[in-house]
């Protein structure tokens, strides 16, 4: 799996969420965008729609399935869903289980 080209995915995926919610007031995206806490650039629920987005298109596009929100995400010290980044190498852990 290249990291490059989920990290694109993803961001997609995320600059459809933004746009689906901020339509009047457009928000451009990058790897490095807040996914939650008070800097978060899409709602809670907007995150669920974005986790529930990237687990399909794991599914789809590279035959991985995976439960992205899972006690191990929820109890590390630093969430893999802070940003697109962080959400990326997440991911990668779970493929390499």
């Amino acid at each position: 799996m290249d990291d490059r080209t989920l990290t694109t995915e993803i961001l997609a995926l995320l600059q459809d969420v933004v746009d689906r919610e901020a339509a009047h007031d457009p928000v451009q995206v990058s790897a490095t965008s807040a996914l939650i806490g008070p800097d978060a650039t899409i709602s809670s629920l907007g995150a669920v729609s974005l986790i529930a987005d990237v687990e399909i298109t794991l599914a789809e596009n590279y035959g991985l399935e995976v439960m992205l929100v899972s006690e191990d995400a929820l109890s590390r010290s630093k969430s893999p869903f802070l940003t697109v980044e962080t959400l990326v190498d997440y991911i990668g852990e779970l493929a390499q289980r």
